[in-house]
């Protein structure tokens, strides 16, 4: 059974993510990931209702790794949470996205990855910007965990910690 990590902590997922296979056009409710298609058509609906629905602080959508971020940039305003789709465990563009995300974008929320979501990947994300990530099990959970409390300092810089380390060392005189 999937397993939410957050904050470096195990927690139930209260979202729900909505396929952009799904039949018919669903109301967004609170809790809803939806697909970025699905966002986009929605933010462009002339109806108030559907505009103030979606925007509503409970409301997120899903993309690609492989998606160009400015494409996603101009659809930050109100998302609650941005979920990252890897197709394979060994394709970074996801993991570039989270960093542009945080960096070019400015976007606070939730950063979540899912997919093909190994362990090893775990301080990857972490680092990248991403403060969620969908594992397969509860252990696979308690060892991305570890892998990313293994390592305190890093010398270069990140999403996480924009400064490298000798950028720190030499301002703290």
């Amino acid at each position: 059974m999937p397993v939410l990590v957050k904050n470096l902590e195990i927690v139930d997922d209260p979202w729900t993510l909505i396929d952009s296979s799904d039949k018919g056009d669903p109301v967004p409710g609170e809790g809803s990931i939806l697909s970025f298609e699905h966002w986009t058509s929605r933010a462009h609906a002339t109806t108030e209702t559907c505009v103030r629905s979606l925007r509503s602080p409970g409301v997120g959508f899903w993309v690609d790794g492989e998606v160009d971020v400015e494409r996603v940039c101009d659809h930050l305003d109100g998302a609650s949470l941005v979920a990252v789709k890897f197709r394979a465990f060994a394709d970074g563009r996801g993991l570039s996205l989270g960093v542009l995300l945080r960096s070019r974008c400015g976007f606070t929320g939730e950063l979540r990855a899912f997919g093909d979501i190994l362990p090893d990947l775990a301080q990857y994300l972490h680092r990248s910007g991403f403060n969620a990530f969908v594992v397969e099990n509860h252990r696979a959970a308690e060892v991305a965990i570890a892998s990313i409390q293994s390592i305190t300092d890093h010398y270069q810089a990140s999403a996480l910690q924009p400064e490298p380390a000798f950028r720190r060392i030499s301002a703290r005189g």
